[in-house]
Formats: structure tokens, sequence, C-alpha cells
């Protein structure tokens, strides 16, 4: 796995989705009865709550603190205009959490957070999340109330409002293919584009992380750091040429925010200046990996490792 430690921006994860989601099944809360998230005999705590409409503005969110959350709960607050979400979409937005006990802000895309996405599937969100997002379209504005474990473990009860941007489509690399150096194995993609290694890679393996552009992207987008970055990857072992791991292999993109050394040292050094589209090939050392041999607990430490990733999608932070 790329990713090093639980993404914990402030005090709660950018993605606090998924743990609104996750505290949805668990038998000590009343689950919400219907893809609007009504509960079970205790009313809505977000009938209480008033929201902005302005979609060119940070949502305000205005209620009487402390809020009682007994149930995970959704709501859209703006129908959106644009594509229906679907199962297995991957959807970026950009949102506000709230801390329901206090009224505090404690993220805020509009207040410099990076923005955040989700896979649009029950595994990845639950079932209260998933029913919901499934009645949603691109363009809506909607709020979701749950509960969040914090850095210290301590569970939070939270709103959180997003804006759904876009879905992240294709779900590959689209562009100009670029000449290749000749000096790594040879790319082949299948016909939904996933890669894979010719052959073994041969010689001196890299003591630096070494980035060959295979395919320039032609999106608008160029990625940055701050980005929450969306890709497809497949790494391999430089030594044995064996697969240790593929996003494609699971059918669900990989996401982080680029620069917040929530994974390897070579991903987030080497992701910058990419049109989105782009396929790139990441050499990367063990220095700039998982560290030697008995400088980590992974089982891919002392490993020189070799990446290919398509980058889907850069959604930056407020400009």
């Amino acid at each position: 796995m790329i990713r090093r430690r639980t993404l914990l921006s402030t005090a709660i994860a950018a993605s606090a989705a998924l743990g609104l989601a996750a505290c949805s099944d668990d038998s000590s809360n009343s689950a919400a009865s219907d893809a609007g998230g009504a509960s079970d005999g205790g009313g809505n705590a977000l009938d209480s709550v008033t929201f902005g409409t302005d979609l060119d503005a940070e949502p305000t969110v205005e209620f009487e603190a402390p809020l009682s959350i007994t149930a995970p709960e959704a709501q859209e607050v703006v129908p959106g205009d644009g594509d229906a979400l679907a199962e297995g979409d991957t959807i970026i937005w950009n949102s506000l959490f709230v801390d329901a006990s206090s009224g505090e802000v404690l993220q805020s895309w509009w207040q410099g957070a990076p923005a955040g996405g989700v896979q649009v599937t029950s595994d990845a969100i639950g079932e209260q999340a998933f029913g919901f997002l499934t009645t949603a379209a691109v363009g809506a504005r909607f709020a979701m109330a749950g509960w969040q474990q914090d850095a210290s473990g301590t569970a939070v009860s939270l709103i959180q409002v997003s804006d759904i941007l876009r879905k992240v489509e294709p779900l590959r690399a689209e562009g100009e293919e670029q000449e290749a150096s000749g000096d790594y194995p040879a790319v082949t993609l299948a016909e939904d584009g996933a890669p894979s290694l010719d052959s073994t890679p041969e010689g001196e393996a890299p003591t630096e992380t070494v980035r060959e552009v295979l395919i320039e992207g032609d999106g608008e987008d160029t990625t940055r750091e701050g980005d929450y970055l969306t890709m497809h990857y497949t790494g391999w072992n430089w030594e044995t040429g064996e697969q240790f791991d593929s996003s494609w292999e699971r059918g669900a993109p990989f996401s982080f925010v680029q620069g917040q050394q929530q994974v390897i040292t070579g991903w987030d050094e080497n992701l910058l200046d990419l049109p989105v589209g782009s396929q790139v090939m990441l050499v990367i050392p063990p220095a700039e990996a998982y560290g030697e041999e008995g400088e980590s607990e992974s089982e891919l430490a002392g490993q020189t490792l070799l990446f290919v990733i398509d980058v889907l999608d850069a959604a930056h932070t407020r400009d």
C-alpha cells in the first residue's frame, strides 16, 4: 500500500464522509431509516440547521449548539443539475466540516483546506451514504451528520457540507504518447488502460527517483502541491519484476493530498507539474520509498520500486 498514514488534516479526516458512513453501521447508534437519513424516532437533527444555498460562497451552517446527533443523516441542500451519480463513480467535492457540539468550523476548502472525494460504493462509504449519494447529481450541495474520530481517538459529532464538483472520468491516461528513453522496461496497456511490463528491469537501479513521462495528458489542469490527486497505479519490484500492488486490480482509483507526507517521498515530490491525463513511470530507490531494511517494518523496505501511474484528476486548493 502506498498510503503511509491516516489522512488527518486538522481534527478530522479530510474525507470525513467515510467515517460518518462507517459510524452508521455501528450497532450503538440507530441507523438512518431512508436515503434522506431521517433518524428512527428521534427526529432529524439536520432539520434544526440552516444551510447557505449560494454555491459561489462558503456554505453557512447555522444552528443552536450543542446539536444532538442520534443517528447518521443526509440532506440535499441544493439539487445538482449535472449527471446523476451511480454506483462505482469516483467523485470530487469541496467540503466544510463543523463541530456539532460547538458550531466551530474544523476544516473548510473555502478557508484553504484540501479538496476531497470518494468512490460511490457501499463497501467504501457504507449503505446510508451510498443510498443517499446515488440519489444525487453533480452540482449538488448536500449535508451529512454523523461522527468521526479525531487524532486522539475521540468521537466528534460532525456536520459535513459538500459541493459535488464532478465525476472523475475517464479512468485512464489520455493524451500524447511520449518517446521512451529505453532505459526501463516497455509498458503495454490492456484494453481498459491497465499497464503491464514487457520485461523485468535490468541493470543498476537508480539511487535517486527517476520520472519518465509515457503519456503527456491533454487535461487543462496541471498538478501542484496541495492538490487532492486521484490516480490509477501499478507497482513492481525492480529486482524481480514482481507486481506487488495495483489500484486497477482493486477496481478503485487511489487519492491523496500532494505534499502532505501521506505517501512515500518518491510520490510526494515527483507527481508535480503534470497535466491531468498524464501517465508516468517512477523508479524509486529505498530511501525515497519505504527505507532500507531495518529502518521500516514494511515488507517493501530495502526495495527499489517501479510504478506506472495514470493521473486522473487534480483538485486544487482555493486560489
